[in-house]
């Protein structure tokens, strides 16, 4: 349909299909056949987690005519469309926007579908010291384990124990930011891999109990330096694991 035989009523009958209209105000220019709409309202977007707490989302406030299907009418981005410099969201940083036009099918009926979409990021810096560098000093302070001599091995299983403990209750705290979901997030992924590494720490550590126990102090003298030449070929594997996966 041209524009000459769309009139601005048949415009206004338009519709947000990712959200709900709280307040609008609308500006008529009926000569110049010009319509402008200030508008309020609650939008609904699904959320990918998987790279949390390295979050990337993409904002989007989608509308199509009500009546009009692509045949009719099909909406065009104005190029010169923007955002003002000063906004913000807080915790978050704008990387960019995008005006666009697609195509929605209900059944057989098409309707064009103008998309607005912002990008937003979370600071890696502060995602890293936040979310990742706690529970890398944990992991850490219960590999400490490792340079107590065998005899004390009461005191290694109380270190392993402890940080363990710590370890759960930051990975918990942790996905309370963010909604059930039923996949692993990047956070889910670390964490399966830290408490493999507090696992082999927490067995060596009773191993060489027994052999202490035992009176084979030598021998859990060698066994602790062999396992800590293996830890480290097994946080290597683990990186190589997070890195495919």
């Amino acid at each position: 349909m041209t524009p000459s035989k769309i009139s601005l009523e048949e415009v206004r009958e338009f519709e947000f299909v990712n959200g709900f209209l709280t307040r609008y105000e609308v500006k008529v220019d009926a000569d110049n056949g010009y319509l402008e709409y200030r508008v309020r309202g609650d939008f609904i977007k699904t959320f990918d987690f998987s790279k949390y707490p390295f979050k990337t989302h993409t904002l989007t406030v989608e509308l199509e005519h009500k009546r009009l299907n692509a045949s009719c009418l099909i909406f065009k981005a104005d190029q010169t469309s923007s955002i003002d410099k000063e906004v913000n969201v807080a915790g978050w940083e704008i990387e960019g926007f995008e005006a666009a036009v697609t195509e929605h099918s209900y059944g057989g009926e098409v309707y064009s579908r103008f998309v607005f979409s912002i990008k937003l990021r979370r600071p890696i810096l502060s995602s890293f010291v936040k979310s990742i560098l706690p529970v890398i000093v944990i992991t850490t302070i219960s590999l400490l384990t490792f340079f107590i001599s065998p005899q004390n091995f009461g005191q290694r299983i109380g270190l392993g124990v402890t940080t363990l403990m710590s370890a759960t209750t930051f990975h918990l705290a942790l996905l309370s930011s963010i909604p059930p979901i039923g996949y692993l997030t990047f956070a889910d992924r670390m964490m399966l891999s830290i408490y493999t590494i507090f696992l082999y720490n927490l067995s060596v550590s009773v191993y060489i109990m027994r052999l202490v126990d035992a009176k084979k102090n030598e021998e859990a003298q060698k066994f602790n330096k062999k396992a800590l030449k293996l830890l480290a070929a097994l946080i290597i594997a683990l990186a190589i694991i997070q890195l495919i996966i």
